[in-house]
C-alpha cells in the first residue's frame, strides 16, 4: 500500500499499486509536500466505492486534486434505489470540493480524472470522468466498460484515427471532461450484472503503456488481486512510463479458477 492508496474496511478483496512516473524523476517540478515522488493518482478502496483519480495540472498540484476527490466518495454512501443520481450528485460534489480547493491553494489549473465502481442490489455501478478506466474480466472475457471522454476518443469515433494511431497522438493526453477543471464534468454511469467478476480501475498511465492482451493475461493468471496490480505495474515500467501508474483490481466476489482460466478474447498489441 502506497501514500497515495486509501482503505477503509473494504467490502471485496482487492489490490493496489500506484508509482509515480518518470517525467517526475526528470524533474518536472511536480513534487509537492504532499508527495514528495510527484505522484498525482490516488485511489479509495471502502465498503462502498473503489475510486483511481488521476490528478492533472502538473506543478498545478494534481496531488491535491485527486486526493480531493477520492476523499469525496470515502465519507459517501450510495442510494440502491438510483445509483446513477447517487454518483452524478458525488460526481458534482466532487467538482466543487476540488474547485474550492483550487481557489484555496491558488492553483486554478489543478484538475482530476474519474473512475470507480460499487456494488448495488441491482447490479455493479461503473461510473468514469475523463480517460481512466475500468475492465471487467468475467467467465474468462476482457471487456472494457468506460468510453474515454478525450479528444483522440472522438476522433475514433468519427472514424479519423485508429485505436494504434491514437496511442501516439500528440493530443492523446486531452480529456474533454475532467473535475475541477471548466468544462464538463459529467460521469458516463453503467450498471453491469452480478457474475462474479474481476475488475480493474486503472489511470491513462497504464493503458499508455499496456494493451488489452497484456492486462487481460495479468488479470487471469495472477490469483492474488494484490499481486495482479503491482504485476500490472511493473510492466507498465518496462515501457517509458512517463505518466503516474494506478492499478485497482477488485474481485466481486472472489473469481474462481473456471472464470479465470479462459484467458481474454479482445486482441491487441501490448
Amino acid at each position: 500500500m502506497t501514500n497515495r492508496a486509501i482503505q477503509a474496511a473494504p467490502s471485496a478483496p482487492f489490490g493496489v499499486a500506484t508509482r509515480a512516473g518518470r517525467r517526475h524523476a526528470a524533474g518536472d517540478g511536480a513534487s509537492t509536500d504532499a508527495d514528495p515522488s510527484g505522484n498525482q493518482d490516488a485511489a479509495f478502496a471502502g465498503p462502498t466505492w473503489f475510486v483511481v483519480a488521476d490528478g492533472m495540472g502538473g506543478h498545478r498540484r494534481g496531488d491535491l486534486a485527486s486526493t480531493t476527490v477520492v476523499e469525496t466518495f470515502a465519507t459517501a454512501e450510495l442510494d440502491p434505489v438510483d445509483p446513477h443520481t447517487a454518483v452524478t450528485t458525488l460526481c458534482e460534489r466532487a467538482d466543487t470540493a476540488v474547485r474550492r480547493a483550487a481557489a484555496a491553494a491558488g492553483e486554478p489549473g489543478m484538475g482530476s480524472t474519474l473512475v470507480g465502481l460499487a456494488e448495488s442490489p441491482i447490479g455493479v455501478v461503473v461510473f468514469h470522468v475523463g480517460d481512466a478506466r475500468c475492465y471487467r474480466l468475467v467467465a474468462g472475457e476482457l471487456r472494457l466498460l468506460t468510453r474515454d471522454h478525450s479528444h483522440v476518443q472522438e476522433l475514433i469515433d468519427a472514424g479519423r484515427l485508429t485505436t494504434e494511431q491514437a496511442r501516439t497522438h500528440p493530443l492523446r493526453n486531452v480529456v474533454t471532461r475532467a473535475l475541477g477543471i471548466d468544462g464538463d464534468a459529467r460521469p458516463t454511469v453503467s450498471i453491469v450484472d452480478h457474475r462474479p467478476s474481476r475488475f480493474l480501475l486503472c489511470s491513462d498511465g497504464l493503458t499508455a503503456e499496456l494493451g488489452p492482451r497484456t492486462i487481460g493475461r495479468v488479470l487471469a493468471g495472477v490469483e492474488c488481486p494484490e499481486q495482479a496490480a503491482q504485476r500490472l505495474v511493473e510492466l507498465a515500467f518496462e515501457g517509458p512510463a512517463l505518466d503516474d501508474t494506478t492499478a485497482l483490481v477488485v474481485d466481486t466476489p472472489t473469481i474462481g479458477e473456471n472464470d479465470r482460466g479462459a484467458g481474454p478474447h479482445e486482441a491487441a498489441a501490448r
